[in-house]
């Protein structure tokens, strides 16, 4: 029987039974509109428009999404050459082969040189991006509003 195994058996059941009750969805009470917010129609969601912001609030969200999404492969790109590099300046000899003598600083080290490369990467991105917006501008005729092609929400 499941009571007679002692305690793992209790603690297993426990673990069981939580896992049971975190497993259900939650129940979630309605919310109610705030006093002076009018109607259920009023407060339906709805897209953002392009020029609900400016365009300087695009610029950064682009430049962090770059940023963020360059750090993972500047982190395995640097590992590697830190490795290698670190292998071959200790005459490749194979106590020092890949990842086998890494301490908090050598992590540090790579970790660090990853964000500046991820850094990197999204400020060059963006200088281009402003440097090709600023020769469509010019392109435009006077009389013709300026219409800035936005990334897709």
């Amino acid at each position: 029987m499941f009571w007679r195994g002692g305690r793992p058996a209790l603690c297993g059941l426990m673990l069981l039974v939580l896992l049971a009750h975190s497993a259900r969805p939650p129940e979630v009470p309605a919310q109610a509109l705030p006093p002076n917010r009018g109607t259920a129609a009023d407060s339906e969601w709805q897209d953002y428009d392009f020029n609900e912001f400016p365009q300087w609030a695009w610029d950064l969200r682009r430049f962090e999404v770059i940023a963020v999404g360059a750090f993972p492969v500047a982190y395995f790109a640097t590992s590697l050459i830190y490795d290698y590099t670190l292998f071959g300046m200790n005459n490749f000899d194979p106590a020092y082969s890949l990842g086998t003598q890494r301490d908090a600083n050598d992590i540090a080290i790579i970790a660090g040189t990853a964000a500046g490369v991820a850094l990197t990467v999204a400020l060059t991105d963006l200088i281009i991006e402003l440097v090709q917006r600023k020769k469509r501008e010019k392109g435009k005729e006077p009389h013709e509003e300026a219409e800035l092609p936005r990334p897709s929400p």
